[in-house]
């Protein structure tokens, strides 16, 4: 009996944790914008998966690089950056010494934080055959002009047989950076302009940011002088689009399709997140989906 009992009262703590979890964190959005989702051309763009700041056996750190392509096959990671001494199979490339982007780093997560996060999101969803959230997600960041991800956890243990602790499909996690290009990459151009703009995604939604005008479409990280109309489109579940410009926030959009004018010069930026449901103005279960870098209107 006390053994049912002690049963009944662990499987009790738990479904109310999982569920408290699930529904955090939670936010007070005192209003929402309503813009009209205008169609608008789409243009031409190809996209590319890239990881950043990845720690392998270089940095005397533990590690297989094969292991590590093989993680990058399966999570549709195209190319990664990191301390390579030099480029390996077109896809390696090291990382440049300087970014001027504000980076966010996976390694900055505490071991509390990702404990509980295995124990109420990742193990429960893996046993109900879901893949389970970015833990990531979970937070919010400030504006800024662009952003980058950084895949910098480490592998602490590396065997002769090929295993590892954590493996390369745990360091890589559910998020990735967004490299939008006019043109098909054949090779791949190895610039740091590359590294200053584009869009974070932490999450397998799909999200689309850019600008247009009559001259011309413009990816996150460029500028222009032409004003134009910032289009922000997702196929995400209840989002919530952020608009920033200079770093301050100008609108909350409770829609997927966002085409605004922006006619004042300034950096126009967005976030786009999620939520489980809201209760009028209270939002449960807030998650960041992605983050654009900006679009300048000089």
């Amino acid at each position: 009996m006390r053994l049912r009992r002690a049963i009944r009262i662990f499987a009790t703590v738990y479904l109310w944790s999982f569920i408290i979890y699930q529904i955090t964190p939670v936010e007070i959005i005192p209003y929402t914008n309503y813009a009209p989702a205008e169609l608008s051309p789409k243009p031409v763009l190809y996209s590319y998966s890239f990881a950043y700041d990845v720690k392998t056996a270089f940095s005397n750190h533990a590690g297989s690089i094969r292991n590590l392509l093989k993680a990058m096959d399966k999570k549709g990671i195209d190319f990664a950056f990191g301390d390579f001494p030099q480029s390996i199979e077109d896809r390696l490339f090291p990382s440049p010494r300087e970014v001027h982007c504000r980076v966010i780093r996976s390694s900055e997560v505490s071991f509390l934080e990702t404990s509980f996060h295995f124990i109420l999101d990742t193990l429960p969803r893996k046993l109900a055959g879901v893949e389970g959230e970015e833990l990531l997600s979970r937070k919010r960041f400030g504006p800024a002009e662009c952003y980058l991800l950084a895949h910098d956890r480490r592998v602490l243990v590396s065997t002769s047989l090929g295993v590892e602790f954590p493996t390369y499909e745990s360091v890589l996690g559910g998020g990735r950076n967004i490299f939008l290009s006019r043109e098909v990459l054949i090779r791949w151009p190895y610039v740091e302009d590359f590294l200053r703009g584009g869009l974070v995604l932490l999450g397998n939604g799909k999200v689309s940011v850019f600008a247009y005008s009559e001259r011309s479409f413009y990816l996150p990280g460029e500028k222009t002088v032409y004003p134009f109309r910032y289009v922000v489109s997702t196929d995400l579940e209840n989002p919530l689009i952020l608009l920033f410009k200079d770093g301050k926030l100008k609108g909350i959009f409770n829609q997927r399709r966002l085409n605004l004018f922006a006619g004042e010069k300034g950096a126009y930026s967005s976030q786009i997140l999620t939520y489980k449901f809201k209760v009028h103005i209270i939002y449960f279960g807030v998650r960041t989906m992605a983050l654009a870098s900006s679009v300048g209107l000089m």
